[in-house]
């Protein structure tokens, strides 16, 4: 049902946000940008660490390619909208061929939400910021979508007689 789930998903984001308050994690943004897709995705339990994988390689590209704007020549209009082509067909052709266990969607939500980040706020220690990136990322997954599932679930186990939890209708 609707409500038993806005009322998971409510409660464990406030977990998640007192978490995230507690640890100095201020990239809160990114745990729902991964939830998000998690949940837009279907809620994949079973590709749930292809798409953590797909995260840290989106990362990893949104560094890269920060760096090379940081090129004067490569930072100008032209230079950059060819770059992000070329490296966007790099990670399809990555995908579908040697990398399959990957996910283009999570690779470039990760690659864009890193560059939306780095482009906006000055980063001056980097192995943290890539840590407390993965780590909101993996956090917005395990703590607002499992834990809102296991709720979700524990409802229809304490009352039996609603709907069955596995029931697709809503």
């Amino acid at each position: 049902m609707l409500w038993v789930d806005a009322i998971g998903v409510g409660l464990f984001t406030l977990v998640y946000s007192l978490i995230m308050s507690g640890f100095s994690l201020w990239m809160g943004s990114a745990a729902f940008v991964a939830v998000s897709y998690f949940f837009g995705a279907g809620f994949p339990r079973d590709k749930v660490w292809n798409i953590l994988l797909s995260f840290a390689l989106g990362i990893g590209f949104g560094l890269m390619t920060y760096r090379l704007m940081q090129i004067p020549f490569l930072g100008q209009m032209w230079p950059s909208a060819i770059m992000f082509g070329i490296l966007t067909t790099i990670v399809l052709l990555l995908q579908g061929t040697i990398m399959k266990f990957t996910l283009v969607p999570a690779w470039l939500i990760a690659w864009g939400t890193t560059m939306l980040i780095i482009t906006n706020v000055p980063v001056h220690h980097w192995g943290l910021f890539v840590g407390q990136l993965y780590g909101s990322m993996i956090l917005g997954i395990f703590v607002i979508g499992y834990a809102s599932d296991y709720f979700y679930r524990a409802v229809f186990k304490l009352f039996p007689d609603r709907k069955s939890a596995n029931s697709d209708e809503d």
